[in-house]
């Protein structure tokens, strides 16, 4: 049995983590190159405490999750957990570094940059290290309370790239100004460049974007109901020589009707690449909002497409082709993306025989989704679906509950139960992600074995995966701190 392609996401996944960490470290690599004067230790810590955490800025505005490239290769749940973790690491040193400096600040009668006797301090480079250190704690007090907030999506995510222009805006003027290796003319170049990447990105999204979008319009074909709240969204290219490339299980970003740059929501694909190559199919639930808008959309509506993003299932084919049985398990409108799934291997395959079991929840009966009418599944010769309600109707006969321990272990006995061999794919809400992962550790299932895809986390939750998340952060940030200790000595 083939075992390598998850073996392979794992040594990418660790390869693409040192990689991360050597570009976190490199403008402190060059600063030393620089071969300044040394000042005491602790000044020289603070420095290269600094320069990491205001690059590890600069880098986050790489690591949104929205490089097609990125996130196809490693999946949203490696980038927005770098984002995401290592935005606290970067708080953290910011916080710590000007504690450290034993040297006086910047004498009256010594003009000029810091040097080895003294720091280069004013009271301008004081002002804009202060308001990025505020505004940088502001961000992420913000997108920590977001879920729990009533702030408005596109409101939040406006304020969130202010913020963020003010905190490397700010960051770049005390680096270059108050930061004594940023004399150095390579080091200074660095801090331009990498500056000019990160609004550049911005830019390209905010901006340029939306500009490419609007002569790149998709139609809506039809949109019509298929479960109480949910809703099916068919449309199509307009110039089929600018169809998005997707592979099935993936997401994209939709604009209705205007290519605004804020107001925009992702949803997973439900259709399959093998399909109709100039259509693309969506499953939505309406809860207010934006949704509610989508199921306003008339055939003939303009909608603009940003994706497709994520790697969610990519390993559904080859695990086929070896023959490894399959779990889907998906919550409410997750079983987009496990259409999407199905309706590829049922494309390429004339017959499946290998056991598929799909695990379905839902809040109630009448929002669960007849995949007969989507999904050929006279090839699945070993499918088995179970359905889970939690919210149930008198009559109803089937299991009772949230998908956790108790009813995934119901629902598997149906299949004889858990099989080392497994391959589990889930989806839906974070938190039922997060509730299922914990139930299937519970059951002994290998985390290496359930594919997933979060685009928030609550790193409280106490499941393998986030575990395994925030000890390697954990680890990643000792490393960036014994570096700078490593450049005190150099």
């Amino acid at each position: 049995m083939n075992h390598n392609p998850p073996m392979k996401q794992r040594i990418l996944s660790f390869s693409c983590f040192l990689l991360y960490l050597g570009l976190v470290t490199l403008p402190m690599m060059i600063a030393a190159s620089a071969h300044l004067p040394h000042r005491p230790w602790l000044d020289e810590l603070s420095s290269a405490m600094a320069m990491l955490a205001f690059n590890i800025i600069l880098l986050e505005f790489l690591t949104t999750g929205r490089i097609v490239f990125l996130s196809k290769w490693m999946g949203i749940n490696w980038i927005l957990q770098i984002h995401q973790l290592f935005s606290r690491t970067a708080i953290l040193l910011l916080i710590g570094h000007p504690f450290l400096y034993s040297l006086p600040n910047h004498p009256s009668y010594a003009p000029g940059p810091a040097n080895e006797n003294y720091l280069g301090m004013s009271g301008a480079t004081l002002m804009t290290g202060l308001l990025g250190l505020i505004t940088l704690g502001a961000l992420i007090g913000l997108a920590l309370t977001r879920t729990h907030s009533k702030t408005s999506y596109e409101s939040w995510r406006a304020s969130h790239a202010i913020m963020a222009v003010i905190i490397a805006s700010a960051g770049l003027h005390h680096t270059l100004e108050a930061g004594r290796y940023a004399q150095s003319p390579w080091v200074m170049h660095y801090w331009q460049v990498a500056f000019g990447i990160a609004i550049s990105s911005l830019i390209w999204g905010y901006l340029i974007k939306p500009l490419i979008q609007k002569s790149h319009p998709y139609q809506v074909t039809s949109i019509k109901q298929i479960a109480h709240q949910i809703w099916a969204l068919n449309i199509r290219s307009i110039k089929p020589s600018s169809r998005v490339a997707y592979q099935a299980g993936q997401f994209a970003w939709l604009k209705l009707k205007s290519t605004h740059p804020l107001y925009e929501n992702p949803f997973s694909i439900s259709s399959a690449p093998s399909q109709s190559a100039n259509e693309l199919s969506f499953i939505i639930k309406d809860l207010g909002d934006f949704t509610h808008q989508v199921t306003e959309l008339n055939a003939g509506d303009l909608v603009y497409v940003d994706g497709a993003y994520g790697n969610f299932g990519k390993l559904v084919t080859s695990i086929v082709q070896n023959n490894e049985s399959i779990v889907m398990i998906a919550g409410g409108v997750g079983i987009a993306p496990i259409i999407s799934l199905l309706r590829e291997l049922a494309a390429n395959h004339n017959q499946i025989n290998q056991p598929i079991h799909l695990i379905y929840g839902n809040r109630i009966q009448e929002q669960m989704i007849d995949l007969s009418t989507l999904v050929d599944l006279q090839i699945f010769k070993q499918l088995t679906i179970t359905p889970v309600i939690s919210e149930p109707s008198a009559n109803w006969t089937g299991i009772t509950g949230i998908l956790d321990t108790t009813t995934l272990q119901q629902a598997l006995e149906k299949t004889n139960g858990i099989n080392k061999q497994t391959r589990y794919f889930v989806c839906g809400a974070a938190e039922m992600i997060d509730g299922v992962e914990h139930a299937l550790e519970a059951l002994s299932v290998d985390t290496h074995r359930i594919d997933s895809e979060k685009f928030q986390y609550d790193f409280t939750k106490k499941t393998a995966r986030t575990r395994n998340a925030v000890i390697s952060w954990g680890i990643g940030s000792m490393a960036l701190i014994a570096s700078a200790i490593y450049f005190t000595k150099i």
